[in-house]
């Protein structure tokens, strides 16, 4: 797995090993499902992470009997090194211990530098209690909403999360300039007018002990 990590002075200005873009900008429209993730390593991602006193970003993320697992410390994402356009992404993913924050999400349409804990991506919030509220990220718009005066998109339907420790299912669908996110088969949110039609997939390290399995691609039905 390629790890890029980013330094935090005290005055907070972010100095980046390596700011060279490692995602393929030509997007992938999948023909037929797909799995992103092996099981056994990170093939085809890229770990962007803080490199916070104290932390050892190896451990951030790993691989425990087959599943993706997230310590949530410290802050990050786990990047595909390919970028899509027109696809179904489907995933898994539970709480495996209590922690302060119980804070997660998947970016989609991740377009530009790779930068310290929030790229430019519209975000499937996965945190607890408000999955499925979409977060805009870095000048990143949707439905002619932008960051910072609306940080986020609401989700529409009452919390259809299962309880800590049980897997959840969700399934973010981008077709042309529109995203949805469903949890657990209840539609939570949908936004038009996307900043963009094509980025890469991101799953992110915000404080959460997370675990993601299953994670596919596919073609919009």
């Amino acid at each position: 797995m390629k790890t890029l990590m980013f330094l935090i002075t005290l005055s907070c200005s972010l100095h980046a090993v390596a700011d060279a873009m490692i995602v393929k900008q030509v997007p992938v429209t999948p023909t037929q499902t797909v799995s992103l993730f092996n099981g056994a390593d990170f093939s085809g991602w890229t770990q962007v992470i803080t490199a916070e006193p104290g932390s050892d970003p190896d451990k951030t993320w790993t691989i425990v009997n087959g599943v993706i697992r997230c310590t949530g410390k410290p802050f990050g994402y786990l990047m595909t090194q390919q970028s899509f356009a027109n696809y179904t992404l489907k995933a898994e993913y539970r709480w495996y211990a209590q922690t302060e924050q119980m804070n997660s999400g998947i970016f989609v349409l991740k377009t530009g530098p790779d930068t310290f804990f929030l790229p430019k991506a519209i975000e499937a919030q996965l945190k607890k209690g408000s999955a499925g509220d979409f977060v805009l990220l870095s000048q990143a718009t949707v439905n002619g909403l932008e960051n910072p005066k609306h940080k986020s998109v609401k989700k529409m339907a009452e919390s259809s999360e299962k309880p800590d420790g049980e897997w959840n299912s969700v399934e973010i669908v981008v077709k042309g300039d529109t995203v949805t996110v469903s949890v657990n088969g209840v539609l939570q949110n949908k936004g038009h007018s996307a900043y963009t039609e094509a980025g890469a997939i991101c799953l992110q390290s915000e404080g959460g002990a997370i675990e993601f399995r299953n994670i596919t691609v596919g073609p919009v039905r």
